[in-house]
């Protein structure tokens, strides 16, 4: 069962990150101006093949689309109603995979010569992704956790039920924010802000979903302890719900809440599951507690996630930690 907080540096890292919001204000604005972007269809609903390997993100701050190898941003794509349009980032793959790629400072085709020869650069790679060494491990295990979400039943192979990656135009989606909370220390840092790793709804049981923060980490060590990541993850949390009591508020709850199906009036309380995700290990640890932050009318649920690392490398999860048994409490 969740006990109250009693961890003194988790309330002072939300009253600081609530501070820096009030005092600085431009971030109304500008969310209130990325609202325009939930509801336009664009890439998720055109004729759209890649290989596998290649996954679409889409951002609520830019038009295009980014398109990576796990996690590794490689291209970005465009379209419009003549087509798929790739921009190939050869600086990029050199840096990740020390190969050479065609320079490609324009836009070309998705069907034409050379994109056909990048996806199959990439289909290739795909054979052996798991053995690459790659600049951001971290990214990788953030793309698989984000397919292994996206399953839907247990019949799939699900390891985790009741919770579904959110996404922006049908591709993964990296939620901005105008805090750096990467040094555990909040900073205001506007349009250069930190994301959100994975955004979750999370089906309880009368079926109204909750809004999970996911922190994922590729290392499991005393320096960056599971309790010193869920700082990072409250931080974010801490501008979500803080996002969700502005003026766009009710425009964000109903994409977070059913990506714009129906409205439904923002609860007068929230209740927010917060979630560090990172390989087993025995560093000290903050999870199974709640946090009520008045100012918000929130409740943070902070519970910890962790996953097989040995699995991992073998392409599977086996997941632990606080968060499986909170989620069944769903069924």
């Amino acid at each position: 069962m969740e006990q109250k907080c009693d961890d003194e540096k988790k309330i002072q890292v939300i009253t600081k990150a609530l501070a820096l919001l009030e005092e600085n204000q431009e971030w109304r604005e500008r969310y209130k101006g990325y609202t325009s972007k939930l509801c336009k269809k664009e890439i998720g609903h055109f004729p759209f093949n890649k290989p596998n390997g290649l996954s679409l993100y889409s951002s609520v701050s830019k038009d295009t689309y980014d398109l990576r190898f796990d996690g590794q941003n490689v291209g970005e794509i465009k379209s419009s109603n003549n087509g798929v349009y790739l921009h190939i980032l050869s600086d990029y793959i050199r840096s990740y995979f020390k190969t050479e790629m065609p320079s490609s400072k324009k836009w070309i085709d998705w069907k034409c010569a050379e994109a056909i020869s990048f996806r199959k650069f990439f289909r290739d790679k795909a054979q052996e992704a798991t053995k690459i060494k790659l600049r951001f491990p971290e990214h990788r295990v953030e793309n698989y956790l984000l397919k292994e979400f996206s399953k839907s039943l247990e019949a799939e192979g699900k390891k985790l039920c009741y919770i579904q990656p959110i996404k922006l135009h049908r591709c993964f989606f990296q939620f901005p924010t105008p805090l750096k909370a990467s040094d555990h220390n909040p900073t205001y840092s506007a349009h250069k802000g930190g994301g959100i790793d994975i955004l979750a709804r999370v089906r309880t049981h009368n079926w109204e979903p909750r809004i999970c923060v996911m922190e994922v980490k590729d290392g499991n060590k005393q320096g960056e302890s599971q309790s010193v990541a869920m700082e990072q993850a409250l931080i974010y949390a801490v501008f979500l719900s803080k996002l969700l009591r502005s003026e766009s508020g009710q425009q964000w709850w109903d994409f977070l809440r059913n990506n714009n199906k129906d409205s439904k009036v923002i609860p007068s309380h929230l209740d927010i599951d917060v979630v560090t995700i990172m390989p087993q290990g025995n560093t000290k640890e903050f999870s199974d507690k709640f946090i009520d932050v008045p100012e918000l009318y929130t409740t943070f649920h902070c519970h910890s996630l962790y996953y097989n690392d040995e699995d991992f490398k073998n392409g599977k999860f086996t997941f632990s930690g606080t968060y499986p048994q909170q989620l069944k409490q769903h069924k």
